[in-house]
């Protein structure tokens, strides 16, 4: 049995964990501290699409700033009914991922860290977080990252560390079959509306792009989202649509000719494999962690920002228009053969566990 403990289900994980469920050969039950999404986030998850074995922890939440503390209750007697033979941990700062890394060290049990930040994903980055990162790190057998940023965040943090890399995946089969971009399609941004992901530059710059694209098209939402709509009411071309998923997201994409990722702190986004795949070219900010992993596939069709200005926005906007996604990509970032590498690194990792 192997288990991975996570905070809470992201509906483009749905795919992924039933494919390591798969993958396992059923041996595999995720672990959340919470059934419910997180608060700043207004997707769905598709429980009736959820295949693998899922234990959902009790407990309950501290307001901590901007963000929640999930306080788990009930992880040894969990990890003692499952007897796992590695533990997979999916964030230094879940509580319920520490209670199982002592769990599992009185025990002998392998852990492998599931890391996906890097030094430029993050906001705290001070000695104190790095003694903890450090200390959780070196408590692990191996770290599984989805690229070159973060395998270098491990290693600076635990020099030595087996890092296995198994990128972001995404189902998506409705966006592997959309046509290549229209010769007139818009510019889409799609995410939170947030400074962190770089919607303040996309405003700034709404009016060089409309010269470039005929319309600009955002969706999403969040703490920026009346300066989206007070913009669009008195500029011609920018489409404020809210926030989208499942079949009215695949329509944007549709549309689109440039999808527009000018984040300041984004580990590896999930739009960019979506774009890819989709074969949409990608404008990206130097926050997002995953730039030099999406070069490398994409080439040109990646065009990275120069610094976190509207007129360096303008600028990879203008490099990129027109660049073709080799093809290739639409069979990328598959979620079963991202499995595969998870259950091969969870293996390297524990001797005598699946597949050994």
């Amino acid at each position: 049995m192997i288990v991975l403990f996570q905070r809470s289900l992201g509906p483009y994980r749905v795919s992924l964990f039933n494919s390591m469920s798969d993958a396992l050969d059923g041996d595999f039950t995720l672990v959340l501290t919470r059934r419910d999404r997180t608060p700043n986030r207004r997707w769905t998850v598709p429980w009736s699409e959820v295949r693998c074995r899922v234990v959902v922890l009790p407990g309950h939440r501290l307001d901590i700033g901007r963000g929640t503390l999930e306080l788990s209750r009930g992880v040894g007697a969990t990890l003692d009914d499952l007897r796992p033979q590695a533990i997979v941990l999916g964030g230094w700062d879940v509580h319920a991922c520490w209670s199982a890394l002592r769990w599992a060290r009185r025990r002998g049990v392998p852990l492998i860290g599931w890391v996906e930040s890097s030094q430029i994903t993050g906001r705290h980055r001070g000695a104190i977080s790095s003694t903890i990162r450090r200390r959780f790190l070196r408590a692990c057998s191996a770290a599984i990252v989805p690229g070159a940023a973060s395998e270098a965040f491990v290693r600076r943090m635990a020099p030595g560390l087996p890092c296995h890399r198994a990128p972001n995946s995404v189902e998506a089969l409705d966006l592997r079959a959309i046509g290549q971009p229209p010769r007139h399609g818009a510019a889409l941004f799609i995410g939170e509306l947030s400074e962190r992901k770089g919607t303040d530059l996309v405003l700034a710059a709404a009016p060089e792009i409309l010269r470039l694209f005929p319309r600009l098209i955002v969706a999403g939402d969040g703490p920026l989202r009346s300066d989206v709509i007070a913009l669009a009411s008195r500029l011609r071309g920018l489409e404020y649509v809210g926030f989208v998923e499942g079949p009215t997201k695949t329509r944007l994409f549709e549309q689109s000719a440039v999808i527009l990722i000018p984040s300041r702190r984004d580990p590896w986004p999930l739009v960019a494999c979506e774009a890819l795949v989709g074969l949409r070219p990608i404008v990206v900010g130097q926050g997002v962690g995953s730039l030099p992993d999406l070069q490398e596939m994409a080439g040109e069709a990646v065009s990275p920002l120069a610094s976190a200005t509207p007129r360096a926005l303008v600028d990879a906007v203008m490099r990129v228009r027109g660049r073709t996604v080799p093809s290739g990509l639409r069979t990328a970032f598959r979620p079963e053969e991202v499995a595969a590498a998870i259950a091969a690194a969870i293996s390297a990792a524990s001797p005598g566990g699946p597949g050994a």
